[in-house]
């Protein structure tokens, strides 16, 4: 029969999933300051100020009603190389706090990947990290037909890239948004 779960894995995911939006909305500034932060409190004070920039009212994640309950894990994720740049990763690890530990919140979650696409803030430095080609072609092209024909060289079941391959006028506009062209 075995021992009762501390956090079922459906209610993990469903937190992941939720955690995930926000991080994702806050990426852009959230991502620079995890950064740049050289301590457990300077990453703390970046999440304070993303739930400023990015308020969320109906968060349930004890990550984000309190996050300073959970520094200490945040800052040794953090420090473990394991973000990889990826919001994800980062909503993964820390949804199933305090009942898991960040490493098994984040095993769980990274063996059940979110199946709906990056929020728009998240695009970016999504292309970036894994597909850079594709986006340094994006950022030369004009017109959303010209998009979609660079989109359709990279073949991939990912759920964000299926979603810039249909809405390749919105990729463009997002894209280009922060680029300086």
């Amino acid at each position: 029969m075995g021992r009762k779960r501390k956090l079922e894995q459906e209610e993990l995911l469903k937190r992941r999933d939720v955690l995930s939006r926000w991080v994702e909305e806050a990426w852009p500034f959230l991502s620079v300051a995890l950064r740049k932060a050289k301590n457990s409190d300077h990453a703390l004070a970046a999440v304070h100020a993303a739930k400023h920039r990015v308020p969320v009212v109906m968060l349930a994640a004890s990550f984000y009603r309190a996050p300073e309950e959970q520094k200490e894990q945040l800052w040794e994720f953090l420090g473990s190389g394991r973000l990889s740049g990826n919001p994800r990763n980062l909503a993964g690890a820390m949804a199933g706090l305090p009942e898991l530990s960040w490493k098994r919140s984040l095993d769980i979650c990274q063996q059940n990947p979110c199946q709906f696409p990056l929020a728009r803030q998240a695009w970016r430095d999504f292309m970036h990290r894994k597909f850079p080609v594709r986006l340094r072609e994006l950022l030369e092209v004009a017109t959303p037909e010209d998009a979609k024909a660079v989109l359709a060289r990279s073949k991939t079941t990912d759920p964000t890239y299926l979603h810039l391959k249909k809405h390749p006028e919105e990729a463009l506009l997002v894209l280009k948004a922060n680029s300086g062209c």
